[in-house]
């Protein structure tokens, strides 16, 4: 798992439509909150109104709710205790905010056109509301590893702090320039994800957000990404570890149907009815038998009547397992139900590069 699956908001208003005609079309907004530059998406449903907004100079998401009454919208944060008072004049809204500390100022906003200074390499199914979160930044290079004759240089976004490597030597040229756009995809992901998550303290709700030291094989690369988070409005605080790993030859992302396959048919596409009948009656429970050959003692179920036991031996929570590459083979992260994500993840669940067979191409 993974904050990204954090919301990342867009909501708007229709600016100019008549009152009690707000509604999907969106449309955000820009503009000053006193003398800072902020950016604000509303949507209305009949006399409600809900939405978000962010300054600039931090780019955190704040929530807002209310209603609307004519042209008359008024709003309030649940995280930071601001109320917003804004009257509909034209294409622009106008009014007052509010702090919690009863520190007024004027709010003047119209309709934002597209976001201008957009970094490159941006995921391609970011809102317009959460491209404007990243509008004006880049990633400061850092330090450069080399490591069996392999280099990697670290980038850091400097708002967010989010860091992530580049590959810049060890593997083909075109492999490599393919594998820089997805890592830079992924980082822009997740330093979106970080803006989306406030806490209830009105500060960043992401505690955690990192990648693991990358293994640089032969003919794969692969990083396990770790974080942790409290969204305000969240039902409870979460974590997740996600792994993503690449063919140094192609330059081609990997899935872990491709490395680990069972039965002698083609495995069915991702995310169809017979893909997920195949991950809970086949890959599942052929995973269970291969880890109870490597990993006898951690496969033993627990006592009956203990609770609190994490059950590997459970098909059920190796049907969606994260997973990664290095060089002692293919990690497998068990998912346990809320109430056992302790057991979640594993650090001894590895099978072997010999259990994967040639296919893999990877010398163990």
């Amino acid at each position: 798992m993974h904050p990204r699956h954090a919301p990342l908001f867009a909501a708007v208003l229709l600016a100019g439509a008549p009152a009690g005609a707000l509604a999907a079309p969106e449309q955000l907004y820009q503009g000053n909150v006193g003398t800072a530059r902020v950016v604000m998406a509303l949507t209305a449903d009949k006399a409600e109104v809900s939405g978000q907004y962010f300054y600039l100079t931090s780019r955190l998401d704040i929530d807002l709710a209310g209603s609307i009454q004519g042209q008359t919208l008024d709003l309030q944060s649940r995280v930071t205790g601001d109320k917003l008072h804004l009257v509909r004049n034209g294409d622009t809204l106008n009014g007052t905010l509010v702090t919690a500390k009863a520190r007024r100022l004027p709010v003047l906003l119209r309709p934002a056109g597209a976001p201008a200074g957009l970094p490159a390499d941006l995921p391609p199914k970011l809102s317009a509301y959460e491209r404007w979160h990243l509008t004006g930044l880049q990633f400061t290079a850092q330090q450069a590893e080399t490591r069996n004759g392999k280099t990697i240089r670290w980038y850091r976004e400097p708002l967010s702090g989010i860091r992530l490597f580049r590959i810049e030597r060890g593997y083909p040229g075109a492999a490599m320039a393919a594998v820089n756009h997805a890592l830079a995809r992924n980082q822009w992901q997740d330093v979106s994800a970080w803006f989306a998550c406030t806490g209830y303290e009105g500060g960043p709700g992401i505690d955690v957000a990192e990648a693991q030291t990358p293994w640089l094989g032969a003919n794969h690369v692969s990083y396990v990404w770790n974080a942790s988070w409290s969204c305000a409005g969240a039902a409870h605080p979460d974590f997740g570890t996600t792994g993503y790993s690449y063919d140094m030859r192609t330059g081609r992302e990997l899935r872990l149907d491709d490395l680990l396959h069972f039965g002698p048919t083609p495995v069915p596409a991702e995310s169809s009815d017979a893909w997920y009948s195949y991950r809970s009656k086949r890959f599942a429970p052929a995973v269970v038998a291969l880890l109870k050959r490597y990993h006898p003692s951690e496969m033993t179920a627990p006592a009956k009547g203990d609770e609190d036991g994490c059950d590997y031996s459970d098909p059920e929570v190796w049907n969606f397992p994260g997973w990664a590459l290095s060089e002692k083979g293919l990690w497998l992260g068990a998912y346990f139900a809320r109430v056992q994500r302790a057991c979640d993840a594993p650090d001894w669940a590895i099978l072997p590069w010999s259990a994967l067979g040639p296919h893999a191409g990877e010398a163990p």
